[in-house]
């Protein structure tokens, strides 16, 4: 058996059916891309620990990879001596040079793991990553008296290390006006 509804009753039914469906769709499509863009952003907090050198001047950095760590681990990943050339603008960044080659170390160490006392918007930092560069010894050790150095605070969970490092990056090569400071980047793609 069928039932009959008026056609002007199931026209009405019809356009407001379409109409919620386009203003559902249209609402969905602007929390995407709000949230969207915002999930392809990191948040950090940065914090200066010392400050008696400054990136600007550096023309050269020696890295090892024994001075970058993650989660306790070297890491190394050969994208990370151009981040460093383009982040913090040095014109050579050369793996494993000697002091002759080169006076000024690269370090950075990431340890994954929520960090309570530092938080933003209510909540915790999910990542500490300490970064910095240091003028050498001629025996190839850092001067820990000659250094910029800077903990970073990461909030955002499950992140990649390669954007862990380059948000580091981006903190290390920031100047900053106060002792802490917010930042976001976006992530690599």
């Amino acid at each position: 058996m069928m039932i009959r509804r008026p056609l002007s009753l199931a026209r009405s039914e019809g356009f407001w059916g379409v109409a919620s469906l386009l203003v559902v769709g249209f609402v969905l499509a602007l929390y995407v891309l709000g949230v969207g863009s915002e999930r392809n952003k990191l948040v950090a907090a940065v914090a200066i620990n010392q400050k008696r050198i400054s990136v600007n001047l550096l023309s050269c950095l020696s890295i090892r990879s024994r001075d970058v760590v993650f989660d306790r681990k070297e890491y190394w990943d050969l994208r990370l001596a151009g981040e460093i050339a383009n982040k913090l603008s040095v014109k050579a960044v050369l793996p494993n040079a000697d002091y002759e080659a080169c006076r000024w170390g690269f370090f950075a160490t990431v340890v994954p793991g929520e960090v309570r006392a530092v938080t933003y918007n209510g909540e915790v930092a999910q990542y500490l990553v300490s970064i910095g560069v240091c003028e050498r010894a001629v025996d190839g050790s850092m001067n820990p008296n000659e250094c910029v150095n800077k903990n970073v605070y990461v909030f955002n969970q499950r992140v990649e290390p390669r954007d862990l490092f380059s948000l580091a990056l981006v903190g290390l090569a920031r100047s900053q006006a106060d002792e802490w400071e917010t930042f976001k980047s976006e992530r690599s793609q």
